[in-house]
């Protein structure tokens, strides 16, 4: 297939559903090259020509090459840094660095998404333990959230319902260096759940009602959450794009939540996982991504 487009998967969870299908998907065409990236694999070069980027077996010609990251919020400032300079080389990106580095760090996204004027949580952050109290009231008092700034999967979220247990968890992420957010409490995502709507190239294509498992209350499907098929209703997928939008990315996973006040913004994932989705609408996401890519690539030519 030389000549063809070749679409790099640039990851470093070459096991995964997600690069699993895109595999399977891109092995049933002759229009493209699908090749798993691990970013870890590059060598990043300043030079006085300018930048450029090694790999041992990979050549990366920008007139060929498309880059379909997956990169989460917890993957490496290297991985990040190679998709920056991935794209100053001219190799056009779905999911671009300025997008993805935007959304790594949790408060600064949702601070991006109220100054879009778009609906997200009473949010907020403070290191000063003296300021925990005005804090909390900020967000309307006990139970609350406490989210770690960088965090996946529903990983690092927790309900804190009284005030020795926000303390505990500050002083010890305090010593490291490490913040986290408060967040006013939505019963509703806990017992109603959450949508999950899928974008791509900035139309929402599906959604998913996702539901916590008994006794739980994160609604996420690696937290044992249950999902089903949502109708994509014109509030929810109308939200969703917008949110999209802040982020200027092609492929995104907005989480929302119905609240007495109307739908909230409660995250954007710029490398949503798809299992869910395809699973119960039966759906080839991993073929739209492709094709997305394929678009990107031809746009750019």
């Amino acid at each position: 297939m030389t000549g063809v487009p070749r679409i790099l998967v640039m990851t470093r969870n070459s096991g995964g559903y997600v690069t699993g299908r895109l595999v399977q998907a891109a092995a049933l065409r002759s229009d493209c090259e699908l090749h798993l990236l691990d970013p870890h694999t590059l060598r990043l070069h300043l030079t006085a020509k300018g930048p450029r980027i090694s790999h041992d077996e990979l050549v990366l010609d920008p007139a060929r090459t498309v880059l379909l990251p997956r990169l989460a919020s917890l993957s490496s400032e290297f991985a990040l840094y190679s998709l920056e300079l991935l794209e100053a080389c001219g190799i056009p990106s779905l999911s671009p660095f300025r997008g993805l580095s935007r959304l790594r760090h949790k408060f600064s996204a949702l601070t991006r998404l109220a100054l879009a004027g778009l609906p997200v949580p009473d949010s907020v952050m403070c290191r000063n333990q003296s300021e925990l109290q005005a804090a909390v009231d900020s967000v309307g008092g006990y139970p609350l959230i406490m989210k770690f700034i960088r965090g996946s999967q529903g990983v690092g979220v927790i309900l804190a319902e009284r005030e020795d247990t926000v303390r505990s968890i500050l002083d010890a992420l305090n010593l490291v260096q490490y913040d986290v957010l408060l967040q006013r409490y939505i019963p509703e995502a806990a017992t109603h759940g959450t949508y999950r709507v899928f974008v791509i190239e900035g139309r929402a294509r599906f959604a998913a009602h996702l539901t916590p498992a008994a006794g739980r209350d994160r609604s996420n499907v690696h937290a044992g959450g249950h999902s089903r098929v949502q109708e994509l209703t014109p509030p929810l997928a109308e939200l969703a794009e917008q949110a999209t939008a802040v982020f200027g990315l092609g492929q995104t996973g907005v989480d929302l939540v119905e609240t007495p006040q109307g739908l909230m913004i409660m995250e954007v994932n710029g490398s949503p996982g798809f299992e869910a989705l395809e699973a119960v609408h039966g759906a080839d996401v991993a073929t739209l991504l492709i094709e997305a890519s394929l678009r990107l690539h031809c746009g750019g030519s």
